[in-house]
């Protein structure tokens, strides 16, 4: 579905269906200047997401000759589909840190740490070895292509328009969102979506990720907001009253952590996780997809990893498995 979102500039979106994903469709944004157009986010690197990005581009009349493309973070559903614009010769620009993860995931180490570090808290071998169908890492895309690397609060002239970067880390660590002062329009990625909640994950290379992003939050908090733009789903005129339920939906999963830590103590990352609330219509834990699983595991751990940096959680390591209670104010 392509839909125009605003005119002069004129912006639109083009819904890129993501098959057999909860996400349900990327929203890949189009901005259509005189002289060149501005692409945001591509959809998977999977046959149904390109079918469809190119076909809203014909509709559109946009040549990829005349296009930039900026992606806004590293996850595939983001960035599957860079190499289309990279062999068609457009200008790619994306974080220096995001672009670094891409490169250094080629060779799967950086799934095999993960998955190394979600063994040593306590996630079964089998749930681990189901990860091989992760859409994440399925559809991941190719990493040689030529990246101009942009930075927070750096000018980009892209579709004739003036766009500010404006970097939030926390969902990733080099996520990005672009901003139109002048119309105040922000294209806020996965940093605020308004239909479902960001999800939080540990990074290896970005210490107390939920921390960061809590602090992305309040940078953004005051930004002059009329179209809110995300990566997924609606978007919204306002981002205020959203980042404050998105902060109260962060502290109310740290309070369960807590909980569930005080409940059953020397507990795993993994006990904990299947313990706590999640939106999956109802299913056990046991019946969860295993993406799922591993998201919830990740978010998780991004709790757990908030709270002991702030004294209220103890870790314990007993032969390489780690534990967790927690600790009395």
């Amino acid at each position: 579905m392509i839909q125009q979102l605003y005119h002069h500039p004129d912006i639109y979106v083009i819904q890129v269906d993501l098959p057999d994903n909860p996400l349900q469709y990327l929203n890949s944004y189009v901005v259509k200047g005189a002289t060149r157009n501005l692409v945001i986010d591509t959809g998977f690197n999977r046959p149904e997401c390109r079918k469809a990005l190119c076909e809203g581009l014909r509709e559109l009349g946009v040549a990829l000759s005349c296009t930039d493309l900026f992606i806004t973070h590293l996850h595939a559903d983001h960035s599957g589909l860079v190499q289309l614009f990279n062999q068609a010769g457009c200008s790619i620009y994306m974080s220096s840190a995001d672009y670094q993860y891409l490169v250094d995931s080629e060779d799967g180490s950086t799934w095999q740490y993960a998955e190394e570090n979600f063994m040593k808290e306590g996630m079964p071998a089998a749930d681990i070895h189901l990860q091989l169908t992760n859409h994440a890492r399925a559809y991941s895309p190719d990493p040689h292509f030529p990246c101009h690397t942009v930075t927070d609060g750096e000018v980009l002239h892209l579709a004739d328009l003036d766009f500010r970067v404006i970097a939030v880390p926390g969902h990733t660590k080099g996520l990005c969102c672009l901003y139109l002062p002048q119309q105040k329009i922000f294209f806020t990625s996965d940093h605020i979506l308004f239909d479902i909640t960001p999800n939080i994950q540990l990074w290896y290379h970005m210490p107390d990720a939920l921390e960061q992003y809590l602090h992305s939050l309040d940078k953004v908090r005051d930004l002059p907001v009329t179209l809110a733009l995300p990566g997924h789903r609606h978007g919204a005129s306002s981002i205020v009253g959203r980042i404050d339920t998105i902060k109260e939906h962060h502290r109310n999963r740290l309070a369960e952590v807590m909980s569930i830590a005080e409940q059953r103590p020397d507990s795993t990352a993994y006990d904990i996780a299947r313990h706590m609330t999640w939106s999956m219509r109802g299913k056990e834990w046991k019946d969860f997809p295993p993406t799922q699983k591993w998201f919830a595991m990740g978010e998780t751990l991004a709790h757990i990893e908030y709270l002991v940096q702030h004294g209220r959680l103890l870790r314990r390591t007993d032969k390489e498995v780690r534990t967790y209670s927690l600790l009395q104010p």
